[in-house]
Formats: structure tokens, C-alpha cells, sequence
């Protein structure tokens, strides 16, 4: 392991210690009654004298492990092919002192982020006679500045998207409402011009151009949509007593008209409740759409409809190959989309039709499910309270 980051200072000239006979006991009752410090003395040569409680608790060896072993073993190996431990003993002889903050090793090889500081000793008559070495483990503290870090930069990152986000709704927002003028004068001006003419070929340039129309306009009221669930409060319900069969049927017979090639199977028993009509039919226009188009080509969708004395569940379902996994976890985000075929890649929208219609359904105080499996197909399952309180 290399060292890392290691912080250097060395101070000013400065006396170095003197330790006399008379002051040995003393200093060694002091040194033995410090817990949080590793403090031992190393001769003149770098070997390790004595040893503390400390510095057992710290770097983990014994006093009968590590006494008369020179004090390279507390550095990786890498670091002391670097002379390392020459060049600190060098510096406190001829600087009275060294410190520094670096990486040391445990006996168990478990590095951990250290202040160190070696202090020349030297006799009474000037001579060196060894140094003693002081290890403060700063690990936690590290650990949490670590933390601090990167905490902050999450937050800052997190500020980031939050700022790019909203300029993006904004800017949803906005656009969406400015194209409807001039969309609405398009499909205007296309009235018009099929109520004028008969000629075969512009009718036809006309229906493709209606049905352009239509889609930009789907995409427009999602953008618009969109930017109600993120900016406004959420989706705006229009409550009224109806019965789920009235509003259904009209989607299913429009969508049989755009698909006449598809099979759709219907089933629903009356059952009333308390909706919002249009954002139900755009709920199950979305859902059945996807089926058709996502579906296996020749095997029909269902859709069915299961009264509880509480809740109404309805089912849209389509054979073919299973949605993936990792796909599933994602289908009801914003700006997610099946894989397209050639079937989808002239309608493919926005990506934007499920996350809305969970909304909406999630406004009812209801719950859109996803199930997709090799053996069933694929159903999303709508589950609707017979009674729906608006949200505040």
C-alpha cells in the first residue's frame, strides 16, 4: 500500500527533549496513564525502547511483540523500500522535531490514518541517545470529514438536477402551451380544405396530415400534463357519479376503428362509482393502445372488468413475450418506452403515457399494477375505490 496523502510540516528549529535518570520514572507513570495516544521511545537507531497502553490498544502489538523491533513494521512495505523512515529520523535529529498525518499500519495489516509526531532525546550533554515517538489515531476523524465530503457533494449534486429539472418543466411548460395556437389553426386550415375538395390524393394527404395533427396534440396535452403533476400541485379531478361501462365503451369502439385489423375482447358488468370520466378514458385509451401495439399481433387484448362490494378492478391484457425485467422497474418513469418495432415506430410517443395514467389513477386513490411473465403475458391492472375523495 502507498502512502497517501501524506501532510508534512516541519517547525522551526527548536530545543530537542533532555530526558534525565531522574525524570525517567515520572515520565514513564505519564506515558502509561495515556489511553488515546500510541507514546513510545525508540533508540538512536529507530528501535523500539517502550511501549504504553496506547499504543498496544492503537496498533495492536504487545509490549513483548514489538520491544527491540525497529519501528518500520508500523509502515507499509512499499513505503519503507523508500527510506521513509530514515528520512523522519534524519529530520527530528537535525530539526529537534518531525510531524506529519499519513497512512500506518495495525499489527493485524489494517492500515489506519495517523498523526505522527518523533521527537528527538538527547542527553545531557547534547548527545542523541534515541527519540520518542507519539501516534494519535485520527481514523474516525478522517471517516467522518470523509462522510462531511461527501455529503456535501451529494447535495450539491442533488441541488444540480433539481435546478436542471425544474428549468426543464418550465420549459415543457411553456412550450406546450405555445404550440396549441398554432396546432389548432393547422387542424383548422385542414378542415377546411377536405370540406373543398374531392380529389382522391389530397384526401388522403389530408388524413395523414389530421393524423399528425392528433399526435402532436396527444404529445402537447402529456407535456402539458407533465408539467401539472411536477409544477401545479398535482392532476386536477373533476368527480362526478358514473358508470365505469359508459366511459369504456367509447374507447374501446374508437380504438377498434383505429385498429381494425386487432381483436378486442370487452367485458363489464354495470357498476357505478365516483370518477372523473375524461381522465379515465385517457387512462384506458393509453393502457389498451400500448396492448394493441405491444402485444402479440394476432392474439386478441381483453379487457375485463371485476366488481368487490368496494373496488372495481379492470384488466388489460396481451399475449406475446414478457416485458424485461430491468425494464419493468422503469416503465412507469417519466420518459420510458418499450422497445419499438416496426408497429410503434411511427405512433411512439414521449414515453410518457404510463407515468400519467399512474397519476391519474394514483388522484383516484387507486393503484396501477404491471404483470409480465413468459407464461401470462402481459396485464396492467387498474384498481379504483367505488367512492374517490378528492385530493387537497
Amino acid at each position: 500500500m502507498a502512502a497517501l496523502g501524506l501532510i508534512v510540516s516541519t517547525p522551526p528549529l527548536r530545543p530537542a527533549v533532555a530526558l534525565g535518570r531522574e525524570a525517567e520514572d515520572p515520565f514513564r507513570l505519564l506515558v502509561d496513564s495515556v489511553k488515546d495516544y500510541a507514546i513510545f521511545i525508540l533508540d538512536a537507531t529507530g528501535h523500539v525502547r517502550t511501549w504504553n497502553p496506547g499504543a498496544e490498544r492503537i496498533k495492536g502489538y504487545r509490549a513483548e511483540q514489538i520491544i527491540g523491533r525497529h519501528f518500520s513494521v508500523f509502515y507499509p512495505p512499499d513505503v519503507v523500500a523508500t527510506g521513509k523512515c530514515e528520512f523522519e529520523l534524519e529530520m527530528a535529529s537535525r530539526e529537534g522535531r518531525f510531524e506529519e498525518e499519513g497512512w500506518r499500519l495495525r499489527q493485524d495489516g489494517s492500515p489506519f490514518w495517523a498523526n505522527v509526531t518523533i521527537t528527538a532525546l538527547r542527553g545531557p550533554g547534547g548527545e542523541l541517545i534515541g527519540f520518542a515517538k507519539v501516534t494519535q489515531d485520527l481514523s474516525r476523524r478522517r471517516a467522518a470529514e470523509e462522510a462531511e465530503r461527501t455529503l456535501a457533494a451529494e447535495r450539491a449534486a442533488l441541488a444540480e438536477r433539481e435546478r436542471i429539472q425544474h428549468f426543464q418543466e418550465r420549459f415543457l411548460a411553456i412550450l406546450g402551451h405555445d404550440l396549441r395556437n398554432p396546432l389548432a389553426s393547422l387542424d383548422m386550415g385542414v378542415g377546411v380544405i377536405k370540406q373543398r375538395t374531392t380529389d382522391a390524393t389530397t384526401l388522403r394527404l389530408l388524413e395523414r396530415m389530421g393524423a399528425s395533427s392528433q399526435r402532436m396534440s396527444r404529445m402537447i396535452e402529456q407535456i402539458l400534463d407533465l408539467t401539472r403533476i411536477r409544477l401545479a400541485g398535482g392532476l386536477q379531478l373533476h368527480l362526478q357519479p358514473m358508470h365505469l361501462r359508459e366511459a369504456l365503451e367509447p374507447i374501446v369502439a374508437e380504438l377498434r376503428g383505429v385498429y381494425p385489423m386487432k381483436e378486442i375482447e370487452f367485458s363489464c358488468e354495470q357498476v357505478s362509482g365516483h370518477w372523473d370520466r375524461d381522465r379515465l378514458q385517457q387512462v384506458f385509451s393509453n393502457l389498451i393502445s400500448n396492448a394493441i401495439l405491444h402485444g402479440e399481433t394476432q392474439a386478441p387484448v381483453h379487457v375485463d372488468v371485476r366488481v368487490e362490494p368496494s373496488v372495481v378492478h379492470v384488466e388489460v391484457h396481451n399475449a406475446g413475450p414478457p416485458i424485461p425485467v430491468e425494464l419493468q422497474r422503469e416503465l412507469f418513469n417519466p420518459f420510458r418506452r418499450g422497445a419499438r418495432d416496426s408497429r410503434t415506430a411511427k405512433t411512439a410517443g414521449l414515453g410518457l403515457g404510463l407515468y400519467i395514467s399512474r397519476e391519474l389513477v394514483s388522484a383516484h386513490h387507486g393503484r396501477l399494477e404491471l404483470q409480465s411473465d413468459a407464461a401470462s403475458g402481459t396485464t396492467l391492472r387498474v384498481t379504483l375505490p367505488r367512492a374517490t375523495v378528492p385530493l387537497r
